[in-house]
């Protein structure tokens, strides 16, 4: 298993470096390359339209123009903005370019002329959205963290940040004068414990909403089988997670603080235009497109 012990780490890491048991080679793939970006969207678009979505909110736009974020009505209440953080110059963290910002703007401004809740997906969260190169000769103008921060805070439509990248589970709260949104950082699927976070929306009835995160496992069992099936696979790639020498597992869950939570917030509007017939009706709607997909799966 892996050792939490820095030590035993640094001992490990020299034990491999210098060839002792557990280093080999690894015989090259010729046919692995680096994809473009036009490449990487256009792949979303290789899916079923049950139970969907194609494109999974990538649109013919993105592939036409080549913009890398992109906006989607996840119901007719809630809508996505998500946002390509990277920086493409040099180093891990992200930057959010001007072209890109100004959109972002834009898109809350009209969420919030249209009364909808607003999620923002990105890879990078405020804690590395830092990264300042850009190309020799290029004026362009990139926003970090605070200024993302801030728009944000200054649109309430704005509930929640989803992100990722530093591996581990993380919840944060922004706050102003009017109200404020949360920072939701998850681990990844590739580190030990390999959960993921389920949000959910809820109207409170009081002039409040709840945003309620709940960490999931996968359906995978504790031990690995023979490799016959997905759930193998994914038994296997779990024990693998936790056998990283360069880890510590524990530090990727996060504290009580950061797991199965109800995070509040004030209403942005007046949510009793959302009728609880018109969420059953789309729950229905969504149940049926995944039934109908796994129907298709058994016939």
């Amino acid at each position: 298993a892996a050792s939490g012990s820095a030590f035993q780490q640094v001992v490990d890491s020299l034990r491999l470096a210098f060839g002792g048991p557990g280093l080999r080679s690894v015989t090259a793939n010729p046919e692995r390359r680096l994809f473009e970006q036009r490449e990487f969207m256009a792949e979303h678009f290789t899916t079923q339209p049950e139970p969907g979505p194609v494109g999974h909110g990538f649109t013919q736009h993105n592939l036409d123009t080549g913009e890398t974020w992109w906006s989607a009505d996840l119901s007719p209440f809630v809508r996505a903005l998500g946002l390509d953080t990277c920086n493409a110059v040099a180093g891990p963290d992200g930057a959010v370019p001007d072209v890109q910002f100004q959109w972002l703007r834009a898109e809350l401004e009209r969420a919030t002329a249209e009364k909808k809740l607003v999620l923002v997906l990105s890879h990078h969260n405020s804690l590395t959205l830092e990264n300042a190169a850009v190309r020799p000769g290029q004026d362009q103008v990139l926003h970090h963290a605070e200024e993302v921060v801030d728009l944000l805070l200054q649109h309430p439509v704005a509930i929640a940040w989803l992100n990722g990248h530093t591996h581990l589970n993380q919840i944060l709260a922004h706050t102003s004068s009017t109200g404020g949104f949360w920072e939701i950082t998850t681990a990844s699927c590739i580190d030990f414990p390999q959960q993921q976070q389920v949000v959910e929306i809820v109207d409170n009835r009081d002039g409040t909403l709840s945003l309620f995160t709940t960490v999931l496992d996968h359906a995978a069992p504790v031990s690995p089988g023979t490799g016959a099936t997905t759930l193998d696979l994914a038994a296997q790639s779990r024990e693998f997670a936790l056998n990283d020498w360069a880890e510590s597992p524990t530090m990727r869950r996060g504290s009580p603080f950061d797991r199965n939570t109800e995070l509040l917030l004030p209403a942005p509007f007046d949510l009793s235009k959302i009728t609880d017939a018109a969420l059953e009706a789309e729950h229905v709607a969504a149940r049926a497109r995944v039934l109908a997909h796994e129907s298709g799966l058994t016939s």
